[in-house]
């Protein structure tokens, strides 16, 4: 029993450790993002790219595209939620993306909904 226990808490665990923490706006690039779009890219990369993003939108989205990469060109702070590859048994998780910042996951993940951020006052960090 204890064993258990145990392993169902390791689960929140694992999906602290998915997401990078996000570097300021300043160092990191949205490459071929446009301004207004949220966008997904499939692959790392670092710097500008013209690698095609698996996903681009100007609102709020559902589907399934892969992401290693985010980054949120819109006025709005945005929930984005995510499972892991391979692991659908282990999310959804989600993450609050600033307006005008990005970062990476550490794994790859397919990016499942993109919805408005309700302000409640709390950052969005």
């Amino acid at each position: 029993m204890r064993l258990k226990s145990l392993a169902l808490a390791a689960v929140p665990a694992a999906f602290l450790g998915v997401m990078a923490s996000a570097p300021s706006a300043s160092a990191w690039s949205p490459g071929n993002c446009q301004t207004g779009t949220f966008c997904v890219w499939p692959e790392f990369w670092y710097g500008d790219t013209d690698m095609p993003p698996s996903l681009v939108t100007e609102g709020e989205w559902s589907g399934s595209a892969p992401g290693h990469i985010f980054y949120n060109r819109t006025s709005r702070d945005v929930t984005m939620t995510y499972v892991v590859v391979g692991h659908e048994e282990q999310g959804p998780g989600t993450a609050c993306v600033s307006s005008n910042n990005g970062s990476y996951f550490t794994m790859p993940m397919y990016v499942t909904d993109i919805a408005w951020r309700e302000d409640d006052g709390s950052p969005c960090w």
